[in-house]
């Protein structure tokens, strides 16, 4: 009796592990087949930054996955099968690519090094957007050339061009809800001196700071014509 009930304990979890690992299959091509292969491979061809992390290519010719921008050479189409994760293309028996490393978490690979660089700059320009480009580089730990040439790929801006956005949100925030001197403005916003301030501001708005507090703060014409149209009511 003891094994009857033994035997029948084994092929339970016999049965159990065939329906898991069916279970387990069928998820695994449901997975894949969400994917569309063309647009896919559409991407992987132009290294489409904004699909990375969204799906993995696998290579049949060299069994090997890699991330959408790997800049390795692109594969022919008939070459190429797509997955969801990097787990189900280690599955499926593929290796991960040693240049963008696609077993590693998004964004800790070599070739994201660029994109770490670029963000960090912009962290450390929001909060000191005095900062000089050659103390910027120093605390990066790289050269300024460098630095220059990583912000240029990644986000197509100088580290300059930063610096100026940044001064000029907080020079047009304080125009508009306060009534500090013009010149008080500009220190506080970054600039060396107000004659930077106004040649900035008129270069970028088209508008000396004087004329763009007194249009920001003046009164809406649709305001002050819901307010007329409210006291003429009986």
């Amino acid at each position: 009796m003891p094994c009857a009930v033994a035997l029948k304990h084994r092929r339970w979890l016999r049965d159990c592990h065939v329906r898991k690992r069916r279970a387990c299959r069928a998820a695994f091509y449901y997975d894949t087949a969400m994917l569309d292969a063309d647009a896919c491979y559409r991407a992987l061809k132009t290294h489409d930054s904004r699909f990375d992390g969204k799906f993995f290519v696998g290579v049949k010719s060299t069994r090997i996955y890699c991330r959408p921008i790997c800049p390795a050479r692109t594969p022919r189409r008939d070459r190429c099968s797509f997955f969801v994760t990097a787990v189900q293309a280690e599955r499926a028996g593929f290796m991960p690519c040693l240049r963008c490393r696609p077993d590693l978490a998004p964004g800790n690979a070599v070739i994201d090094a660029k994109a770490r660089l670029a963000r960090r700059a912009v962290q450390l320009i929001r909060t000191n957007w005095s900062i000089r480009v050659e103390e910027l580089a120093a605390r990066l730990s790289v050269t300024a050339r460098h630095l220059r040439r990583a912000m240029h790929d990644e986000l197509a801006v100088t580290p300059l061009q930063v610096k100026q956005s940044r001064r000029m949100a907080v020079a047009k925030h304080l125009l508009r809800k306060s009534n500090l001197p013009l010149i008080r403005v500009a220190f506080a916003s970054g600039f060396a001196s107000l004659r930077r301030f106004n040649a900035a501001l008129k270069e970028a708005l088209g508008q000396s700071p004087s004329e763009f507090r007194a249009q920001s703060q003046r009164p809406r014409p649709r305001a002050a014509a819901s307010g007329q149209h409210s006291r003429g009511k009986p």
